[in-house]
């Protein structure tokens, strides 16, 4: 999945949600914060978070324009902006079926979404 946009400020913080039919299930869970200067990530699953990951490398900055690509392989969700590739983040729900919505929360003005399959090497 690519999405293009800008963030409105650097106030607020946005997210993006990979969700199964039941909605109270956050399988891949990415959250920028500005405040922090981090992009943390993580899952909800059973009623609760894991344990979350975070990447100090933090190449958004506030109203400008990015381009956010999140690939997914048998063992990671793989995360790159613009073009760079900023973390990985293990699956903790195997079954990629059940992931059926994306949710894009927050302070963010979004130009495109593209759904594409793409080889990692």
């Amino acid at each position: 999945m690519t999405i293009k946009g800008e963030t409105s400020s650097s106030k607020n913080d946005f997210e993006i949600n990979f969700l199964t039919d039941s909605e109270d299930q956050k399988v891949f869970h990415f959250n920028p914060r500005f405040a922090e200067n981090a992009i943390i990530c993580n899952s909800f699953l059973t009623g609760r978070w894991g344990q979350e990951e975070r990447s100090d490398t933090f190449p958004l900055e506030a109203k400008e324009p990015f381009q956010i690509e999140i690939y997914s392989d048998q063992e990671h969700f793989q995360v790159f902006v613009d073009e760079c590739k900023i973390m990985q983040f293990r699956h903790r729900l195997k079954h990629f079926s059940s992931i059926t919505k994306v949710q894009i929360l927050n302070d963010i003005n979004i130009s495109s979404v593209e759904f594409m399959r793409r080889d990692l090497y």
